[in-house]
């Protein structure tokens, strides 16, 4: 499995780079919910709760320790109150012998090692005294019932103890003014002292070398609440293996060193740099850290993605009080740039790796893409990545995090836009898809941008009928934005069929031909009802759907209800109507007649035909005003 060593590697050239986060080999996280802050002779000074954003901690881990579910298998340092607390069965009426003993004996063992510290002596000795909780209750932290027992919910007045069950709270310590889970040579002297207790040595699978083996690998990869586990063999009974294997080492047999690398390189790489669709995660790295493109964003994301320290937004747009704002130009320019940049980052020696990961059950989490690069083969991959944002531009939309407003260019939607404008559903001002569903069909999507497959018919298809229902969407802001999708679907599929795309100056379709007809029609009559303050969708959207149906005798009805419209006008619309007069022309009337259920190809025509109405009116209006101003500037003089 390359993307073991893959991952093993990254995690060596992440530690050299000393990056923030990185866990240590032995170690894991774990969210505390108490501090307990003891003096240099071993005397409470403080107990404090801890708020959510505060929680997070990191812990010394056994093999055992790490992926326990159930018996007793202590942290070596920091843990819950039953492995910590000598009076345990004295507040809650439930023995504890077995995990307090264990744990005990185990920080012993750690204090008498050459790689003992005098801090965890002090803390050995003090809960040596047997009195944590007793401690903990004469501050207010815990609640007790009329038995004198810990309540099951924290019940006291004033700060919230954020566990769900008093007896399941996790403690951390601070000795003599140190934080324990911030002090790293703490932190290295445990490493050395549990690598150095021995274990089964073997073949690593990983490595090639005769190391330590594992048995018991971690969890928490997604997240800290994670149970799933990419390696597990707990299959010992009944059916055991399969009946492929006798025992576990004859599947795959892999370091204590080498799992832990790998797992926690992969947890450092999901919380910075992965994308999440519903459960699964999907993360594209460079080993040796170089920088990658974002596999799954919008062109408009790619390009803001690669300014980290660039904020061109803020600097042109960041007194924008609109919710939307149109930045075509500087969004063709930024991607340029940065695949440029992209492409300049690929070395000889490049390794570049895409995964994802998934959970089939709550423990077991499967790889469900996997993709490596290797130097100039990390070229093509970006290549890829331009020509699918290429063949994919149209005029679309997408939400930018740091404006926190929908922003509108000419680029590829993300497959997470694909996937929710084709599956998802209207709810309030959104569109919402289940996320196992969104997420299967983004998992589709992906092999289009890496390995240039194409686009599944079946998705382009459903867009587009959804893109040709309209009144299905209350919101029209949310009905274009399918309708963007659908036209980028359809530019794409028209491209892999080697056909020119249908746009404006290129020889059309009678789809596309229908599309612009409808369009022009929509804009007349939307012109007169915006001069009049009447609020009301148009003839043309109205019978849009029966009019991809069967545009022939529909147009027969749209036509007639135009000429009113045309009339109040008054040879102000005369270009459009030009222009609908020229289309026409074109059209065979056999064929028109003969047409039903137009294509992907209508839903360009209208689109781009619309686009170009509404640019066109913007370049008037602008004359219109620059008449104004030097008009009014000639009159002051």
């Amino acid at each position: 499995m390359s993307w073991m060593r893959a991952l093993y590697d990254t995690y060596d050239n992440l530690e050299l780079q000393e990056k923030e986060g990185l866990l240590k080999i032995a170690h894991s996280t774990q969210k505390a919910h108490l501090e307990v802050q003891l003096s240099k002779d071993g005397k409470v000074i403080a107990v404090s709760f801890l708020p959510v954003k505060d929680s997070d901690t990191v812990i010394p881990v056994t093999e055992e320790s790490a992926s326990r579910s159930s018996g007793a298998a202590p942290h070596p340092l920091f843990d819950k109150i039953k492995y910590l607390a000598g009076d345990y069965e004295f507040y809650t009426g439930e023995r504890n012998e077995e995990h307090h003993q264990k744990y005990m004996e185990n920080l012993k063992k750690w204090c008498d090692s050459e790689y003992g510290d005098y801090k965890i002596e002090v803390l050995y000795k003090y809960l040596q005294e047997n009195r944590l909780i007793h401690d903990l209750v004469e501050r207010g932290i815990f609640s007790l019932d009329e038995k004198q027992h810990l309540t099951k919910k924290w019940e006291n007045a004033g700060e919230k103890l954020t566990v769900g069950d008093q007896k399941d709270a996790f403690i951390r310590f601070q000795v003599d003014g140190v934080d324990l889970w911030e002090d790293t040579k703490l932190q290295e002297n445990y490493i050395h002292y549990y690598l150095s207790n021995g274990g089964e040595i073997g073949f690593c699978q990983v490595t090639g070398k005769e190391e330590r083996l594992c048995v018991n690998h971690p969890s928490k990869i997604r997240n800290s609440g994670d149970k799933a586990k990419m390696i597990s063999s707990n299959d010992k009974t009944n059916f055991t293996y399969r009946g492929r294997f006798h025992d576990v080492g004859e599947a795959y047999t892999i370091s204590y060193e080498a799992s832990q690398k790998i797992h926690n390189a992969l947890k450092w790489l999901i919380e910075r740099q992965g994308v999440k669709v519903g459960d699964k995660e999907f993360v594209l790295w460079g080993v040796n850290s170089e920088n990658v493109p974002s596999i799954l964003e919008s062109t408009e994301g790619v390009a803001s993605d690669y300014e980290e320290e660039e904020d061109v937004f803020a600097t042109f747009y960041g007194e924008e009080e609109d919710k939307t704002v149109s930045i075509q130009e500087d969004v063709a320019e930024r991607f340029n740039r940065a695949i440029r940049g992209y492409h300049g980052n690929v070395r000889a020696d490049s390794h570049f790796v895409l995964l994802g990961v998934d959970a089939a059950t709550t423990g077991r989490l499967s790889v469900i893409f996997s993709r490596e690069y290797f130097g100039a083969d990390g070229n093509e991959l970006i290549e890829r990545i331009e020509q699918w944002h290429r063949d994919c531009a149209w005029n679309v939309s997408s939400y930018n995090k740091k404006l926190q407003k929908r922003v509108y260019f000419t680029g590829a939607p993300s497959p997470y836009e694909i996937a929710l404008c084709t599956y998802g559903r209207e709810q309030g001002n959104s569109i919402k898809g289940t996320d196992k569903v969104i997420a299967n069909a983004v998992e589709r999507i992906l092999p289009c941008i890496v390995d240039g497959k194409r686009v599944p018919v079946d998705i382009m298809r459903e867009v587009v009928h959804r893109a040709q229902h309209p009144q299905n969407y209350k919101s029209k802001t949310l009905w274009q934005q399918v309708l963007s999708v659908a036209c980028a679907l359809t530019r794409k599929h028209l491209i892999e069929k080697g056909e020119e795309c249908l746009v404006m100056k290129s020889p059309e379709s009678l789809d596309a031909k229908c599309g612009r007809m409808l369009a022009i029609a929509d804009a007349i009559e939307a012109w007169v009802l915006r001069e009049e303050k009447i609020d009301r969708t148009t003839t043309a959207m109205r019978y849009y759907t029966k009019f991809c149906e069967n545009p022939c005798d529909t147009w027969v009805i749209i036509q007639k209800n135009l000429k009113p419209y045309e009339m109040k006008l008054r040879g102000r619309a005369r270009n459009l109507q030009t222009l609908l007069g020229e289309i026409s022309a074109t059209i065979s009337e056999e064929e028109f007649q003969q047409k039903r259920n137009l294509d992907g190809t209508f839903c360009l025509g209208f689109d781009s035909q619309r686009y170009e109405i509404i640019e066109e009116a913007k370049r008037i209006k602008k004359e219109n005003d620059e008449k104004k101003m030097k008009k009014l500037e000639g009159e002051e003089k």
